[in-house]
């Protein structure tokens, strides 16, 4: 697993097998009496990345419980969040017409846009099976809710695409619905089962809410700016789509008259040309700002509000966005 913590000290060996039986979980629900499905199921090993959701879920549990063991229905959440994380995955897969995937064939590139749907709808329906088995009222209304959201979101950005008008309010709260929604929700729910008095599910929502944010900012930048070696996809394929990102939204802010430069760019799929207009106004810098921003006051409100080792870890696991890119 390609995680973003440490896994060599007590708390990472502890999340590595928790993250384990997270894995049997979702493999065991998936499994289908009907052999082609499990066929297409096979396909999403590929897809298996940093489990950030699931780990967050289980960490913002752990901050809160009173407890040494993890129950079965704090396993059974954290599968049910990256249930929904990969159909959105398999899904934005068909809508960017990607065929590589973590260095892999994505599942629309394998077995056809037809299967890739199906097999994004029969994720998210299992998804809410699963959490159904839960028997919590309040995280079936959280996830049916955080599910709408997310969708919405990923609705208003196609909206969206090619223009150049986009505000930087409109930019952030798409972030916020097709991204950070789901990653806040996985803090909530671990909290939630933790037995987290309302502050203290506050604050890990949050908490989630602002590194979900960050977490987006880096990869729209990562996106612009690293190759496909590194980040195991094809780089550029916002620009292609039309998909304006932070540090174009933010450079038009300021220079307005640089929008027929950003519009050819998008339109020649001048991934360079982009790039350059963005160095020279410092708008690369801005983004990474406001990751260190956006990271910085996340764990500020955590250690503010709780003090223990899966909290430290939390913060820790914050603090990797703000790495160089």
């Amino acid at each position: 697993m390609n995680t973003m913590l440490d896994m060599t000290n007590e708390i990472g060996i502890w999340l590595s097998a928790e993250l384990d039986e997270v894995s049997s979980v979702m493999s065991g629900h998936l499994q289908n009496k009907h052999p082609e499905v499990n066929s297409v199921c096979s396909k999403l090993a590929a897809y298996k990345g940093k489990m950030l959701r699931p780990s967050l879920l289980l960490l913002s549990w752990r901050a809160t419980a009173d407890c040494a063991v993890v129950p079965k229905n704090v396993v059974t959440a954290a599968a049910v969040v990256e249930l929904i994380h990969l159909a959105t995955l398999v899904h934005d897969d068909i809508l960017d017409e990607a065929d590589i995937r973590r260095g892999a064939q994505t599942i629309n590139s394998l077995c056809g846009n037809e299967a890739a749907v199906i097999l994004g709808d029969y994720l998210l329906s299992s998804a809410f099976h699963l959490c159904s088995t839960i028997k919590h009222v309040e995280l079936n209304i959280l996830l049916g809710e955080v599910t709408n959201t997310l969708c919405a979101g990923e609705l208003v950005q196609l909206s969206h695409r090619n223009d150049v008008d986009l505000s930087l309010d409109s930019y952030f709260q798409i972030i916020n619905d097709k991204t950070a929604s789901l990653i806040a929700a996985s803090c909530e729910m671990g909290s939630l089962l933790g037995g987290g008095d309302g502050g203290i599910v506050s604050v890990l929502r949050n908490f989630g809410g602002s590194v979900g944010k960050a977490f987006q900012i880096r990869d729209d930048l990562l996106d612009l700016l690293a190759q496909k070696i590194d980040i195991g996809k094809p780089a550029g394929r916002d620009l292609e789509k039309g998909k304006l990102t932070l540090p174009v939204i933010a450079m038009l802010a300021k220079n307005p008259d640089l929008k027929p430069a950003v519009l050819r760019a998008i339109s020649n799929h001048d991934r360079d040309a982009l790039r350059k207009l963005l160095l020279d106004n410092g708008s690369i810098s801005s983004a990474l700002h406001e990751i260190k921003k956006l990271v910085d006051g996340a764990v500020a409100g955590v250690r503010g509000e709780i003090s223990n080792d899966s909290s430290e870890q939390l913060c820790n696991l914050a603090a990797q966005l703000k790495q160089g890119i």
